[in-house]
């Protein structure tokens, strides 16, 4: 019935603690009294609550009033104070004599210890049995109900260090306090769950997920590649600065010349990646893939990134998914509508997107660290789907994203090659794609397909989230302020610049060239508006199919057969490996152009709604979120942002105003947008989801001294509470 703390007191919510008093919402406590979980707090306006959850959201310390007695060794930037009109009545607090060394959070849901087999004392006032907080920059704080009370929620916790290890996740009482965000059902779309019912389905999933054997070669493949990959992140930050102080330039490396001078070529792609004419992305919820690999598409890109909020719920069944994907076992029955999803005779090949270097998976450790994101996704899949892929006649595929150097791509050649071996798979059965995203990326082309020739086969023209880096890359330089970011098309001469060159690098090498994805989805009830997205679209796809391209990305099956059209009609074969585009000689300086237009008002404007209402989206658990009939990703929201810090960083003027973007203007306009957003969804929508913290994470973000590396690292605290769990 639990791990035993501090020599011999159960630990473990629901069952004993301190040798016979139970603590559980709705169980006695002290033999007595009863505390029940459906008690409120009282007290507090809707407005105190917004303003209260809105200062949450700042990174800085916040002082603690010493009635919450939090020892300052543990007031790390997420200890907030809780004024008092949030107050546990007194009837309902928790005695004192039961601080024990077990203690690690109070939900005040509760008002009872939150048990997670913490040996620090955390002492809790008799008055105010509020969260003892430990742990991470930002609070998930969920909206009070129209009306006037709600039950304090449980904050953001990390395990302290010192933590005896546990994976007693689904007893964990501080899990049952928090509301689950949107997560896949069945696993899927979920339909909600109760408390505990989520805590049990998130330790179902994770027995799934999380066998002792893939448990085991995870804890091996990070061992391994854990200190190469920080240093590769430490080489970015340390590239990025010299770049800003001018001692160092973007351009063609010196000391790699004779890779792009020799004659060599990459593998050739298996049968399955021989066409690839038309590729569908979207994130790994159970009816959306079921629907993209139905799509006609050739190929269906499976994103645990850019479209994914990496929630733990979503990491679990986005594993689960691709399961039963692979096994062809994947089903749908959708509660509301009645209707059945199951997979076609003939699916779109699948590829999987892992996540960036970048992102850690902070709900596992080892070695008391988080595991590279990047790790846990590939890992996961290639340790349960690799065999299974190849016994079905296809193979184990993935999307490599965020590449800045073809050192990073040598790191991912060597946990390939090691995944391999570990695995018993033939040297070069996983293949890859690298996404050319970032513009760095963007001169080492042929070093990354060199570094990667036994494993890749084709490079793809990631056009957002280059320009995001295009932005990142040029942050210092005031004469490489971008115009509005609908100016930023692929027409300006640094990104045909970029993707001729793509094409050029690719067909030499004997890899493919993947054009970039067209962001137009269908939009209802407009036909004429319908019919100039999907004039956009076409124009788009016949650009790339006429430059050379062997394929295309769409965001919605709806444009699968209008990017077929295009393609099937310029491209007879099965790719375009022949063109060599001999007339394409792209130097340093077309590559870093900068985009030619104008700055306005409804460009900042746009910005804005887009950045806070994708933010919010994201922290409710969603990675890919149709705006503006538009589909926007991490890539898409990080433009945004980015260019509001952009603008405001170099007192950017406004071509149609004549204003200077400054803080205060910004502010001025994010009042004014909120307003228009709650217009357009409803006040109740806006009150009830998470947009004070989306806007002012935003906020901060842009009007911050520096350019933040990626607007999901500084938000990936907020998403969940649930506490890590140790894979040694």
């Amino acid at each position: 019935g639990g791990y035993r703390v501090d020599g011999g007191y159960r630990v473990d919510g629901g069952y004993r603690v301190d040798g016979g008093d139970r603590v559980n919402g709705g169980d006695r406590v002290n033999g007595g009294d009863r505390v029940d979980c459906g008690n409120r707090i009282s007290g507090g306006t809707n407005s105190d609550w917004r303003a209260l959850r809105a200062r949450f959201i700042s990174a800085a310390v916040h002082a603690v009033s010493a009635v919450h007695a939090v020892p300052a060794v543990y007031a790390v930037p997420a200890v907030y104070a809780v004024p008092a009109v949030y107050a546990v009545p007194a009837v309902y607090a928790v005695p004192a004599v039961y601080a024990v060394p077990a203690v690690y959070a109070v939900s005040a849901v509760y008002a009872v210890p939150a048990v997670y087999a913490v040996p620090a004392v955390y002492a809790v006032s008799a008055v105010y049995a509020v969260p003892a907080v430990y742990g991470v920059p930002y609070a998930h704080f969920s909206s009070p109900p129209s009306g006037m009370t709600m039950a304090f929620p449980m904050t953001t916790l990390a395990q302290p260090p010192h933590a005896a290890p546990s994976e007693r996740i689904g007893s964990v009482t501080s899990t049952i306090s928090k509301r689950m965000p949107p997560a896949a059902s069945s696993p899927g779309k979920e339909p909600a769950l109760r408390p505990s019912q989520a805590v049990s389905q998130l330790a179902a999933w994770r027995s799934q997920v999380l066998s002792d054997a893939a448990r085991r070669f995870l804890a091996d493949i990070t061992r391994r590649f854990d200190a190469p990959i920080a240093e590769l992140l430490a080489r970015r930050v340390a590239r990025r600065s010299q770049i800003a102080t001018g001692t160092e330039h973007l351009g063609f490396l010196a000391e790699t010349a004779e890779v792009r001078a020799r004659d060599w070529r990459v593998a050739s792609a298996p049968h399955d990646l021989q066409r690839r004419a038309v590729e569908i992305t979207g994130p790994t919820d159970r009816k959306m893939m079921i629907n993209a690999l139905n799509s006609g598409a050739d190929v269906f890109m499976a994103d645990l990134e850019d479209s994914s909020a990496p929630t733990w719920a979503n990491v679990l069944t986005g594993q689960i998914n691709l399961y039963d994907a692979v096994r062809r076992t994947i089903a749908w029955d959708d509660p509301e509508s009645g209707k059945s999803y199951r997979l076609n005779d003939h699916t779109a090949t699948l590829i999987v997107r892992p996540r960036g270097w970048h992102l850690p998976e902070r709900h596992l450790l080892v070695d008391g660290k988080p595991v590279p994101g990047a790790l846990v996704d590939a890992g996961l899949y290639l340790f349960h789907n690799a065999h299974a892929l190849i016994e079905h006649g296809t193979g184990p595929y993935l999307y490599l994203p965020k590449l800045e150097s073809h050192r990073e791509a040598r790191v991912w050649n060597d946990v390939l090659a090691y995944a391999e071996k570990a695995l018993e798979l033939p040297h070069g059965a996983i293949k890859v794609t690298v996404l050319i995203e970032t513009l760095p990326a963007a001169f080492e082309m042929d070093e990354i397909l060199w570094e990667l020739r036994d494993h890749i086969v084709g490079l793809n023209c990631g056009r957002w989230d280059y320009i995001f880096s295009f932005i990142k890359y040029l942050s210092a330089d005031p004469a490489a302020v971008l115009p509005d970011r609908s100016q930023v098309t692929m027409e300006q001469p640094c990104m045909r610049a970029y993707t001729q060159l793509a094409v050029k690098t690719c067909h030499r090498r004997g890899a493919h060239a993947i054009g970039g994805m067209a962001a137009q989805i269908p939009i209802k009830n407009d036909a004429a508006a319908n019919e100039r997205a999907l004039a956009r679209v076409r124009a788009d796809k016949l650009r790339e199919v006429k430059d050379g391209h062997d394929g295309t990305w769409v965001a919605h099956p709806g444009l699968v057969p209008v990017a077929r059209e295009i393609f099937d009609a310029n491209m007879p074969g099965p790719n375009q490996l022949h063109i060599t585009r001999a007339d394409v000689n792209i130097t340093a300086d077309d590559l870093l152009r900068i985009p030619a237009g104008s700055r306005t008002i409804e460009g900042l404007r746009h910005n804005v709604r887009v950045g806070i209402q994708y933010i919010e989206a994201w922290l409710r658990g969603t990675g890919c979120v149709p705006l503006y009939h538009l589909m926007e990703d991490a890539a898409t929201a990080e433009i945004s942002r980015a260019q509001v810090w952009q603008w405001i960083h170099h007192r950017a003027r406004l071509d149609d105003t004549g204003q200077i973007v400054d803080a205060t203007l910004l502010e001025h306009i994010v009042d004014e947008e909120m307003a228009r957003i709650t217009s357009e969804i409803g006040a109740s929508r806006v009150q009830h989801g998470r947009f004070d913290e989306a806007r002012a994470l935003f906020t901060q973000l842009a009007t911050a001294d520096t350019l933040a590396d990626f607007l999901t690292s500084a938000a990936y605290a907020a998403l969940d509470d649930i506490p890590p769990i140790t894979i040694d």
